[in-house]
Formats: structure tokens, C-alpha cells, sequence
């Protein structure tokens, strides 16, 4: 591991750069594909209610499948490497939209086949990703490395989104994806450009099967004290979350007759929110402790929501649906930051991988049921009444976080705790 001394910026580690910089990359050409693939579906294919939640099932079916196996392989293998083949995989599966456009071949079947293996790919990129940070970097600078990633990474959103609606604006909503094919060929060569020597997997691994790797990783990350009430809230909080988002866009561009250029313009100030909130999420955590921190940002979630329940079409109502969305980003980069620095810290080195990939099976493996039960219920209630029913359960995240041990956490595992000042005599603790 390449040291990085405490009183060292981790803007001076070459490689830590490099690695930030290819997250960056890969998210602004992501952002371009978010405002791309809804209008696409929506507004050239014309698609129905329940064939945008299919979109969204094929999307997110992946993780179901392939989670477990990513974190063993992850495990098994050096990291680097399979980073940089699922982005080119990624790439390649993007690129054939716009080709298919351009043959007159684009359909709503490809679109779910490109769905189903970008989605795979990216699982099985970033596994390794996320799990490859605490061996580029010492345990106690995750929560900071973690929260410059965060801030990174919802700028670069916020810049893809920004860029893609003025793309599909002017090229096409097909033709934008070209840039972020573009954006996954950077993104694999500065992942290459790292030179810092990754530790070599455990070759004890290779004696047990891949079943076995499997078994143990799951039955570690439930076993574990402080991981599972974590992964019990986030599992909640993604299902709940991919239950709302999957007739986001669907209602936005037809209930509230948005455009491709404001569809960028909402993510793209959504995104900005978690560039606040990463940038103020260590000072956050060091001032009032991690538990309080995803508390409160969870308890602040379901309002967020509201304006777009509550607006009408034309510019004040997207003033207020970008003011929540932009809050509600803030508080997702504060919460999701401190929860993943918390769980890579107390896990053991070599179960990073099935740690992360068990942690996704568990958790994603919500969305692909809620998309379809958002499909079937946006048919059958409504648009409205479904985002409605979402809205209410945000509250659950909260309340399964407050009933755990979690509540009472102090201070990141792995860091030191900030010294409080002494109280006066009567001060309750």
C-alpha cells in the first residue's frame, strides 16, 4: 500500500489522482447516458408505464445475478485488471445504441439487452473498485478519500447531466451516448496509469471453491455486529429509492411536461447536492459522530420528495423539484460516504470484495422487484398516487437505522475520536 501520511492532502498521492480521476470520468459520460436512455425510451420509442419499469427491471436485475460471484472473483484476483475489462466491456455495450440508431435497428428489445450487460459489467467493475481503495490507501484516510470520491463524483455527475442535455438537445439523444463510450476508453487507461503494487490476493482462496468463497463472505457480513444493521438500512433505503425512481423521469417528462434540457438541468443540480454533501460530511462526522450524520440525513429524505408531488408544470415547480432533489443528494452523499468509510474499516482485508459484493446482492437485489412493482402499481393507481405511496415509505430507512446498534456509534472505526471539551458539572451527557 502506498503510504499517505495523516498530515499528508491526498491531492499529493499520484495514484490516489489517477484513481479519483477515472471515477470522475466514468461518471460524467454516465450522467450523459442518464438524460440519453429516458428520452430515448419515453419520448422516441414512446414507451408505456410498465415498458419503462422493465427498462429499469433490466437495469437493475444484474446485481441479483452476478453480486456474489464479483466479490469472490474480487477477491481472487487482482483488482486492477478487472476494473479495466468491465469498463471496455461497458463501453462496448453503450456504443451499440447509437450504431443500432444509426442503422434504423433501435428498438426497446436492445435497449433492455444493453441494460442487462452494461449493468453486469459495471457490478463486476466496481466491486473491485470500491474494494481496491483500502489497499491504495490506510484506514484512516478511507472517510476522507471516500468523501473526495463523493464530492468527484457528483460533480462530474452534475457536469454529464448539464453536458447531456445539451447534447441530446443538439445531436440526438442516440448520438450522445457516443461521448460516454468515449468516457469509458479514459476512464480504462488512467486505471492502468496506476502504479502503485496491489497486494497479492490470498492464494489460500484458490484451494476452496467459488460456492464456498461465496458462503463465507454472506454468512461474515451477516454475522458482523456493525455491518448488517448498515446493510439492513441500505437495503431498505435502495429498495424504496428504485421504487420511486423508476417513474421519475417517466412522470416528469409527461405529467410535468419536462424536456431533455430540463431533465439535465434537475440532475445536474441533484448532483451538485452531493457535492455539498461530501464536502461537509467529514467536518459533519467529526463534529457530531457518524450515527447522528446518517440519522438526521435520513430523517431529512422523505420531504425532499415533496415538491415534486406538490408542483405544477413551468418554471417555479422545477425551482422547487430542484431544490429537494438537490437536498435530498446531500443528504444520500453524507449518509451513503459514512456508512460505506465505517464498513470498509471494520472489515477484514482479505473480505473487502465479498464483503462489498454481499453487501450489493442484499441490497440491489430489492430494485429489480420494485421497479416491477412501480410499473404494476404506476399502471393500475397512477403516476402520482405510486410517488405518493414512495414518498411515505422513505421514512423507513430512518426508523430501521434508529431501532439498531448504529444509533450509539461515535466515531468511525479506524479513525481517532474528536476530543470533546469537558462539561460543566450538571451538563448531561
Amino acid at each position: 500500500m502506498s503510504g499517505a501520511p495523516a498530515g499528508r492532502s491526498l491531492w499529493r498521492h499520484p495514484d490516489f489522482v489517477r484513481y479519483w480521476s477515472a471515477c470522475a470520468v466514468d461518471i460524467v459520460g454516465s450522467g450523459i447516458t442518464a438524460v440519453a436512455l429516458p428520452v430515448i425510451a419515453v419520448v422516441s420509442l414512446h414507451a408505456t408505464v410498465w415498458e419503462v419499469s422493465l427498462l429499469s427491471f433490466a437495469e437493475r436485475l444484474p446485481p441479483l445475478l452476478v453480486a456474489l460471484p464479483a466479490g469472490a472473483i474480487s477477491d481472487r484476483h487482482r483488482k486492477r485488471p478487472l476494473m479495466i475489462g468491465a469498463v471496455l466491456v461497458c463501453g462496448t455495450g453503450f456504443a451499440a445504441v447509437p450504431l443500432a440508431d444509426a442503422a434504423g435497428h433501435l428498438s426497446l428489445e436492445l435497449l433492455y439487452m444493453v441494460a442487462l450487460v452494461t449493468s453486469g459489467a459495471s457490478l463486476l467493475g466496481s466491486t473491485p473498485r470500491i474494494s481496491y481503495l483500502p489497499s491504495l490507501l490506510p484506514r484512516e484516510r478511507l472517510l476522507e478519500a471516500n468523501a473526495k470520491i463523493g464530492a468527484v463524483s457528483s460533480l462530474a455527475d452534475s457536469a454529464g447531466a448539464q453536458l447531456g442535455g445539451a447534447v441530446v438537445a443538439a445531436l440526438g439523444a442516440a448520438r450522445a451516448i457516443y461521448l460516454d463510450v468515449a468516457s469509458y476508453v479514459l476512464c480504462a487507461f488512467l486505471l492502468g496509469s496506476i502504479r502503485t503494487p496491489e497486494p497479492a490476493p490470498d492464494r489460500s482462496a484458490r484451494h476452496s471453491s467459488l460456492r464456498a468463497e461465496i458462503a463465507e463472505g454472506v454468512k461474515y457480513v451477516v454475522g458482523h455486529p456493525t455491518i448488517r444493521p448498515l446493510l439492513l438500512t441500505g437495503t431498505v433505503y435502495t429498495g424504496v429509492f428504485a421504487f420511486l425512481t423508476t417513474l421519475w423521469d417517466v412522470y416528469l417528462l409527461r405529467e410535468l411536461h419536462g424536456t431533455a434540457t430540463v431533465l439535465g438541468m434537475l440532475l445536474s443540480v441533484m448532483a451538485l447536492g452531493g457535492v455539498v454533501g461530501a464536502l461537509t460530511v467529514r467536518r459533519l462526522v467529526d463534529r457530531y459522530g457518524p450515527a447522528r450524520v446518517m440519522l438526521t440525513a435520513l430523517a431529512i429524505t422523505p420531504f425532499t420528495e415533496l415538491p415534486l408531488l406538490l408542483v405544477a408544470p413551468g418554471l417555479v415547480g422545477q425551482v422547487a423539484v430542484a431544490m429537494g432533489l438537490f437536498i435530498q443528494m446531500g443528504c444520500a452523499v453524507a449518509q451513503g460516504s459514512t456508512q460505506r468509510s465505517i464498513r470498509q474499516a471494520v472489515c477484514d482485508p482479505g473480505m473487502q470484495g465479498r464483503m462489498l459484493a454481499t453487501g450489493q446482492w442484499i441490497t440491489y437485489g430489492t430494485r429489480p422487484l420494485a421497479a416491477l412493482l412501480a410499473g404494476a402499481s404506476g399502471t393500475w393507481l397512477g403516476l402520482w398516487t405510486t410517488l405518493a405511496l414512495g414518498t411515505a415509505a422513505l421514512a423507513l430507512p430512518f426508523l430501521v437505522l434508529l431501532a439498531s446498534s448504529i444509533r450509539t456509534l461515535h466515531h468511525v472505526p479506524g479513525a481517532p475520536p474528536v476530543p470533546r471539551p469537558p462539561r460543566a458539572e450538571g451538563e448531561p451527557a
